[in-house]
C-alpha cells in the first residue's frame, strides 16, 4: 500500500497573497529549478524577484511589461523580469501562479529552449496535479 505522505508534491509555496498563490514548480525528482536558480543570485536580485512575487500575489497583476509580461506564441507562459534575469511561469486554476525556472537572458528574444522548458514543466505539472486530487 502506498503511503500518501511519501508522494512528492508538484509545487511548493513561495508567497500566499490576497489575489494569487505564487508557487515553485517541483519536478518529479524533487528539484525546484526556480528556487535553486534564485538561491544562486546575489541577494539584491533575490529581493527584487521577491518584491515582484509579493506585488503579483497581493494585486493579481503587474502592469509594467518591463517587470512581467506574456510571452507571445507560447502556451500561456509569462516571465518575471529583473534586468537580464528572467523567471518563467504560468497561471493555474485556483488563483495559482506556478514559477518554473530562471535564466539570464543574453539577447533580445527569450530563447526557444527556455520557453520549451517552461511548457514542459507546465505539461508535467498539470498532469501530476490531476493525479494528486
Amino acid at each position: 500500500m502506498e503511503d500518501s505522505s511519501s508522494k512528492l508534491s508538484s509545487s511548493r509555496l513561495v508567497y500566499d497573497g490576497v489575489a494569487l498563490r505564487i508557487e515553485f514548480y517541483v519536478a518529479p525528482s524533487g528539484a525546484a529549478p526556480a528556487e535553486a536558480w534564485l538561491e544562486q543570485l546575489p541577494l539584491i536580485g533575490q529581493q527584487k524577484f521577491a518584491a515582484l512575487f509579493a506585488r503579483m500575489g497581493d494585486t493579481g497583476k503587474i502592469w509594467n511589461e518591463r517587470k512581467f509580461k506574456h510571452l507571445t506564441e507560447t502556451d500561456q507562459i509569462f516571465e518575471f523580469k529583473v534586468e537580464a534575469d528572467r523567471i518563467l511561469c504560468f497561471f493555474f486554476v485556483g488563483r495559482r501562479l506556478i514559477v518554473t525556472h530562471g535564466f539570464r537572458k543574453a539577447g533580445d528574444k527569450t530563447p526557444k529552449r527556455e520557453i520549451d522548458r517552461a511548457e514542459a514543466c507546465k505539461k508535467d505539472f498539470e498532469g501530476r496535479v490531476k493525479h494528486e486530487s
